[in-house]
């Protein structure tokens, strides 16, 4: 049963973001242009209520580390727990990595889309410098998935940052600040920061069903 579950979400995202392409961000709403978005967003509804459960925003983590996000709206910071995934994290204290209708059409953490493209710094490492170098993200480069969609359009500028991560590939260790960059993808490179988009779990539990690496239980994944 959760096969098919990944399968239908992986198809339906696979869908969404190729049709998010061809739209682009300049389109003024979703059922403007495409007039099937109203009919998925009547099914993502219940979707939405019969797996969502709200987590505990305030409850204290096991081994606690800060994520600092940084936004064009100012900065919020959050605890969470060390090992998590940062998209899993953000969306699970109210915070989307995805800008816009982006929040809904991605890939819900199989790291194709590249709508959670976020710039990731470790404090530690700014502070105490490369000597004493201990990484707050793990894998410290870029994984293969990652490479090859932030290699490809509209990703994959020259002069795009070598901070650039996807949010559902990596898994924090330590503190970190995190930037979010303009463009439906995130993949603007003119400095500008997106602005502040809370997090909308339109299918509930199943937003993190491809999440098998965070911790279990209190802070990550139920």
């Amino acid at each position: 049963m959760k096969r098919q579950i990944i399968i239908t979400l992986v198809l339906i995202s696979a869908a969404m973001t190729v049709s998010a392409f061809s739209l682009r961000t300049s389109l003024p709403s979703i059922t403007s242009v495409n007039p099937n978005a109203e009919k998925l967003h009547s099914v993502a509804l219940p979707l939405r209520a019969l797996f969502s459960s709200a987590p505990d925003n305030n409850s204290i983590e096991d081994n606690p580390v800060n994520v600092t996000f940084e936004t064009a709206t100012g900065a919020k910071s959050v605890n969470i727990q060390q090992g998590e995934l940062l998209r899993s994290a953000l969306l699970k204290r109210g915070i989307s990595p995805h800008n816009g209708k982006s929040r809904l059409i991605n890939c819900k953490g199989l790291g194709t889309c590249g709508t959670c493209a976020v710039e990731i710094y470790d404090n530690k490492a700014q502070s105490i410098g490369e000597d004493s170098y201990t990484p707050a993200v793990v894998p410290t480069e870029r994984t293969t998935k990652e490479k090859l969609r932030l290699n490809f359009p509209p990703h994959g500028s020259e002069d795009q940052s070598p901070s650039l991560r996807l949010a559902c590939q990596v898994q924090v260790e330590g503190d970190i600040t995190v930037k979010k960059r303009t463009g439906f993808w995130g993949q603007d490179t003119d400095g500008k920061l997106a602005d502040e988009y809370n997090a909308e779990l339109w299918f509930g539990e199943l937003e993190f069903i491809l999440d098998d690496k965070s911790p279990k239980g209190r802070g990550g994944i139920n």
